[in-house]
């Protein structure tokens, strides 16, 4: 069977809109290695990621040659989805396990055909963690299409990298391997139970070896950090329970969340790597809480009780006019003592000649104030400005020197109690997020092979 007559001939048309389609949703697809895949003979692409619509799509287009993706229906909705599909030449199989007859027979024309064909890592089987699961789909359609005489199939390990949409970048990074290095048989001669396994093991080794995982040290990283997210949200849940003594300094994260965890790093490392900058942010609040908490309470001048910080809440409002009312009467003093450099700590003159000079400049605009002010507004209004013009420039000096530092740290001890409902909030949220994983894997699970 000729694998051509299974390419649709409007599949350059339809491979064309795809292609408009990512490129006006911002989704650049990346091929960032193409490992020794030729144009010709038949090429089984092994998925190490779980199945989806969109990856198949990005398969489709990325790689040089016609390729028939094998994907679940159920992944494929709505009618246009579906027409999109099989002109995409994606072979739309039911969701029960195994793969149908029809389905696979369909599969293995493609490899008999010397086609190329995209296969998904089998996460839905039942017992993820056992050898051979996430590989069997790949190890059932070689071991068929090699039944034939003469057919020999190149199979190669393939990583995605979905960026998530709310990401800055949303490129698909899509990394072919080489191809893997096989055994030669005699055509005459089944493959063995042994060989099966031997393959379908060092299909997963490489799925594992996945280029975009989180390193080892990182992944230890993240999986301290998830641990203390878990204990921290145990705890919180504790406080609020009356009388209640159990503490979770002895709490360990389960194996469920660890075997969770290896496994996406190298199935679906953009899930983890989004994880990863929820956990940096959360760590990068707590320790801004912490900061802002230190400053509060190390500080030199302490804010003091309740009924102390309104005090000074109310001086810091309602002494605001009084002074700027004492800045704008005494602006032209502080100018000239700052160009005479009244202010200079390394001043060669002696203290008495300094507080001589600032006293005799603060007289002499005084009085030319008071002059001003009587010449524009009369004798009566001078009489009232000259006894507020000393009150308001003490006033600016208590102001600036005592309620201003404090001022500092009244508003930053108000922005603590909304920092912490966002980290508490945000720690909610990947509570949640990783509840729901795990539920997912449960049910995927449990689901009868």
């Amino acid at each position: 069977m000729d694998n051509v007559h299974a390419i649709p001939p409007s599949h350059g048309l339809y491979r064309g809109l795809v292609r408009g389609w990512f490129a006006l949703t911002r989704r650049k697809i990346r091929l960032l290695h193409a490992g020794d895949m030729t144009a010709e003979g038949p090429v089984l692409i092994a998925v190490g990621h779980p199945a989806g619509f969109l990856p198949a799509l990005a398969l489709s287009i990325a790689v040089g040659r016609p390729v028939h993706c094998l994907l679940p229906k159920s992944l494929a909705r709505g009618p246009l989805a579906g027409f999109l599909a099989r002109q995409m030449g994606i072979i739309l199989c039911e969701d029960e396990k195994p793969v149908s007859e029809e389905n696979l027979r369909e599969a293995v024309d493609v490899l008999e055909g010397r086609g190329a064909l995209v296969v998904f890592a089998d996460e839905n089987s039942a017992e993820q963690a056992a050898p051979g699961t996430l590989a069997s789909a790949a190890a059932l359609l070689v071991g068929r299409a090699e039944a034939k005489p003469g057919c020999r199939i190149a199979v190669h390990p393939a990583h995605l990298f979905l960026s998530e949409a709310t990401a800055r970048s949303r490129e698909i990074l899509i990394y072919i391997d080489s191809v893997m290095a096989r055994p030669k048989r005699s055509p005459k001669v089944p493959a063995q139970g042994s060989e099966t396994a031997a393959f379908v093991a060092a299909l997963e080794s490489r799925f594992q070896e996945n280029a975009f995982q989180l390193r080892p040290a990182d992944l230890e990283y993240f999986l301290g950090d998830l641990e203390e997210v878990l204990r921290t949200g145990l705890q919180e849940d504790w406080a609020s329970r009356p009388d209640w003594k159990q503490d979770t300094e002895d709490f360990v994260l389960s194996r469920l969340v660890t075997e969770w965890v290896n496994q996406t790093n190298y199935m679906h490392p953009s899930r983890l790597v989004t994880l990863r900058k929820s956990l940096d942010e959360y760590r990068h609040l707590q320790k801004e809480c912490a900061l802002r908490e230190l400053i509060v309470e190390g500080a030199d001048s302490p804010l003091g009780s309740g009924w102390q910080q309104t005090t000074l809440w109310f001086e810091i409002l309602l002494g605001l006019p009084i002074a700027f009312y004492g800045l704008l009467n005494h602006l032209a003093i502080g100018l000239v003592l700052y160009l005479a450099r009244s202010f200079k700590r390394n001043s060669s003159r002696t203290r008495t000649v300094e507080w001589s000079l600032r006293a005799t400049v603060t007289l002499v605009f005084y009085a030319i104030q008071i002059f001003l002010m009587g010449h524009w507004r009369g004798r009566a209004a001078a009489g009232y400005y000259a006894p507020s013009l000393p009150v308001s420039g003490a006033y600016l000096w208590r102001y600036v020197g005592l309620v201003r530092p404090q001022a500092r740290l009244l508003f930053i001890s108000i922005t603590i109690p909304a920092l912490k409902r966002k980290i508490q909030r945000l720690r909610r949220s990947l509570l949640e997020e990783l509840d729901r994983a795990l539920t997912s894997c449960d049910e995927k699970a449990s689901v009868p092979r």
